[in-house]
């Protein structure tokens, strides 16, 4: 398993973003462009052409494909999704209700033009904290028969709801178990502070799929990652 980095990008100066890039693509395995961010950023598309010059896979985050849906105009967001040469696309229903059937056909209608990456867990940590492990499993497994590539676990930016409930703890038990269901290659755990980072590779290795993490952190995951740091130098590697 390689692991892969899930870096955000919202509010960044393209000198600052270029220099990060240019110094740190080795570690960088997908771009995410937060919230809707591309829609204002003057820089999105100077941004685009240099990931896609350092072949780092990028997409929108699933608030975009949301605020589309929630306007029925899903058409215009493909468009958008072609015109900017994106390859890949995160849907989401955090905070826009999409029924089951709904969410398994949207998915499935983009996973024929785009790699899907499927959110899962809302934004609100009220409703995320509602969730049964069962509800979990049957939201990831729904995006992953409906052909996402993989699932993205919700955090949010600042870790406060999702796999991490009103109180600030990350749900362990229920990642432990998500892991063991649907296998560590299908999950991207949102972990946008170190707190989390650490203890995610902590518990399941050196290689584990970490998500929302902001440019300036690129560097100490990977020094977590390595053991580097005190908060992973005794964890077991998961490889070489």
């Amino acid at each position: 398993m390689k692991s892969l980095n899930h870096i955000i990008d919202a509010s960044t100066p393209y000198s600052i973003f270029k220099a990060y890039i240019d110094s740190y693509s080795e570690y960088v395995g997908l771009l995410k462009f937060g919230w809707g961010s591309l829609l204002i950023d003057p820089e999105l598309k100077e941004k685009k052409v240099l990931l896609d010059e350092h072949n780092i896979e990028s997409t929108p985050g699933g608030t975009l494909f949301e605020y589309f849906y929630q306007k029925n105009d899903l058409e215009s967001f493909r468009e958008l999704l072609r015109n900017l040469n994106f390859k890949a696309v995160e849907l989401s229903r955090g905070t826009v209700s999409i029924s089951d059937n709904e969410y398994f056909n949207l998915i499935s209608q983009f996973s024929t033009d785009f790699k899907v990456f499927s959110e899962v867990g809302f934004k609100s940590p009220e409703l995320s904290d509602q969730m049964s492990p069962s509800d979990w499993i049957r939201s990831c497994q729904l995006s992953l028969d409906a052909g996402a590539e993989m699932v993205i676990l919700e955090a949010r930016e600042s870790g406060t709801a999702g796999i991490v409930d009103q109180d600030g703890m990350i749900k362990t038990p229920l990642l432990t178990h998500l892991a063991s269901t649907l296998g560590l290659d299908s999950i991207l755990f949102e972990a946008p502070v170190k707190s989390m980072q650490a203890h995610l590779i902590n518990l399941f290795g050196t290689d584990v799929n970490l998500g929302n993490i902001n440019l300036q952190s690129i560097l100490p995951l990977q020094a977590l990652r390595r053991r580097l740091r005190s908060d992973t130098l005794l964890t077991s590697l998961m490889s070489a």
